[in-house]
């Protein structure tokens, strides 16, 4: 049975929070922060490629990255929230990326027409020798790029996140902050980081905003719930599999103890049929 919750706060760490966030055509701000923090460019012009994405219906996956913009020099960058860090997802966002690099081509297109694509992976579980970590396609013997069409850049959220919790916030840097903001799980700990930070007070205004968004509670209540059903199915699954152990353990060791009494009935020279009828024992096993 699924238990009532109090109202939680949803994070930036919810993929459509981020899409509403980053992904509004009407302001442009947010997503342009990112960029700012992220890959250290102020680009002048950013279009945002898939916001058609954003009123679909929540549990529609049938996108490729859950933000992808381009900045005026054609440069395309996706924006991946990765919750759950393993090698099926890491394959799934190298897929993803080869998508939309093939999609780039149109007929009669060159292929030194193709543009650079950038993917930043927001990452709140896996691996990571480094808080950001940019990858290339290079030569493993002598570090030579191939090439500067593709990037990709994982990002360690939980890194940032436990540096907010563990520092006072006037000692944290506006990156820290800014990623850390992708994780905190109380509304008071993300209106503390955004403070005196006009464009981290607008984008904290705008996750308070669509706290109260029936869409976005409604999309992430069907999430919890869908999680829920399947941990609620997990630990059954686990208790019968432990139940059947037992049961089979049990009548296992009443089969090894018959089998032991039939053979001390045997040697003291008792009828067959005796014997079967006492241990349960076929007469063709004693």
């Amino acid at each position: 049975m699924i238990e009532a919750r109090e109202k939680p706060f949803i994070s930036l760490k919810f993929d459509l929070m981020f899409k509403k966030v980053f992904g509004d055509n009407k302001d442009k701000k947010p997503i342009k922060r990112l960029l700012k923090e992220i890959l250290n460019i102020t680009p002048k012009e950013v279009t945002i490629l898939n916001s058609e994405i954003i009123n679909r219906p929540y549990q529609d996956k049938r996108v490729y990255v859950d933000l992808m913009v381009e900045l005026e020099d054609k440069t395309k960058i996706g924006v991946e929230i990765n919750t759950d860090v393993n090698q099926d997802i890491i394959n799934r966002n190298l897929y993803y990326l080869c998508k939309n690099i093939g999609a780039d081509l149109k007929p009669k297109q060159h292929y030194n027409e193709l543009a650079k694509h950038i993917q930043i992976n927001f990452d709140y579980e896996g691996k990571h020798s480094k808080p950001i970590m940019n990858y290339k396609l290079i030569n493993m013997d002598t570090s030579e790029i191939l090439t500067d069409m593709i990037e990709v850049i994982k990002i360690d959220v939980a890194y940032y996140i436990k540096m907010c919790y563990n520092n006072d916030t006037e000692d944290l840097d506006s990156l820290t902050k800014f990623i850390g903001l992708f994780g905190v799980s109380s509304k008071e700990d993300a209106r503390e980081l955004c403070e005196g930070d006009k464009i981290m007070e607008d984008i904290y205004n705008k996750m308070e905003e669509y706290n109260e968004d029936k869409e976005v509670i409604g999309a992430y209540d069907y999430e919890w719930h869908q999680k829920e059903l399947a941990r609620i199915r997990s630990e059954r699954a686990i208790k019968e599999s432990f139940e059947q152990g037992i049961e089979q353990g049990i009548e296992q060791g009443i089969e090894q103890t018959n089998i032991e009494v039939a053979k001390k009935m045997i040697k003291e020279g008792i009828d067959k049929k005796i014997i079967a009828k006492i241990t349960g024992l076929t007469v063709d096993q004693i």
